[in-house]
């Protein structure tokens, strides 16, 4: 059981609490595995922000992140087999089926972490940590835009396989649908997940002079590679969690020259079912049925306009 710190000022949920805890102990399997394996590894995002700010969780937040250069990154994927045993499971579109997202997730596959969008989708659904790919940008501006576009397009597409198309409302799916269907039965999930990958594997995180989450986020945040030269040790909760040396550059790229100042904002999933004592497995189900109500009253609505 990890030690949580208080947090008097704001009023956070027990549940919420619970789920920190799952997290927590999946970021400490990830960063045991990484200092196994000599990985390099840093938090990311509001999980950076929370270790700098908070010397934790953000009070409002609900999820942690981190981030990897693609070298590293690939070779998690290849131990993440045996590195990691059960309830954890390294998901990624090559262990897990259709999984389609473009970085991975470490999962507790005890506990449900369910975006109801995706409760059509066959893959892992535990409660989860993101685990985001650092990959080198072009230097030539119109390259690096296409390259966005290129795997954000790709991606995209392979996520329709599974959509809920009548549920979700979005009937222009319905050919990219079938389209991808055919192209998974006939070349493969993992042959065409690693075509995208190929691509970004053309721009070394090593070699390029910026970098960004392409897989993840596209150019919106692209960074001068040598912010992450250096490594230190900031406090998360109990946890001692790496981050770049640099780090106050980072986070005035991420959330601007005010980040010391607390604002409550939403989170990046939106919303998520959180069970930490039950498996997706069990739930599942039942946020299916919910979200398929609720879809086809928002479609019903839209009809009576």
């Amino acid at each position: 059981m990890h030690l949580i710190n208080e947090k008097p000022e704001y009023d956070v949920p027990a549940l919420m609490k619970k789920v920190w805890q799952v997290e927590l102990d999946l970021l400490e399997q990830l960063i045991n595995v990484c200092k196994e394996h000599n990985l390099r590894m840093w938090v990311d995002y509001g999980t950076l922000l929370g270790a700098v700010r908070h010397k934790g969780f953000i009070p409002w937040d609900d999820d942690i992140d981190v981030c990897m250069p693609r070298e590293d990154y690939d070779r998690l994927l290849e131990i993440g087999g045996k590195a990691f045993s059960e309830p954890y499971f390294l998901q990624s579109a090559y262990s897990d089926k259709d999984y389609y997202r473009g970085h991975a997730q470490l999962r507790n596959s005890n506990t449900t972490g369910i975006r109801p969008s995706d409760s059509y989708q066959p893959f892992n659904q535990g409660i989860f940590i993101d685990i985001f790919v650092m990959d080198g940008v072009p230097e030539d501006h119109a390259e690096s835009v296409e390259l966005s576009r290129w795997v954000r397009k790709k991606l995209r597409y392979l996520k329709s396989k599974n959509c809920a198309i009548l549920a979700s409302g979005r009937l222009g799916l319905v050919f990219r649908k079938m389209k991808c269907r055919r192209e998974v039965s006939r070349r493969g999930w993992s042959t065409m997940f690693r075509e995208i990958e190929d691509k970004l594997r053309e721009h070394p995180f090593d070699k390029s002079r910026q970098v960004a989450e392409i897989s993840f986020c596209g150019l919106d945040f692209v960074l001068e590679r040598n912010i992450f030269d250096e490594t230190i040790w900031l406090d998360f909760e109990d946890l001692k969690v790496p981050a770049p040396k640099a780090y106050d550059r980072l986070l005035r790229v991420l959330f601007g020259d005010n980040y010391m100042t607390p604002i409550m904002t939403g989170t990046s999933h939106g919303e998520v079912i959180f069970d930490p004592e039950k498996s997706y497995k069990e739930t599942l189900p039942q946020v299916r049925a919910a979200y398929r109500r609720s879809a086809l009253r928002r479609l019903w609505a839209k009809v009576k306009e």
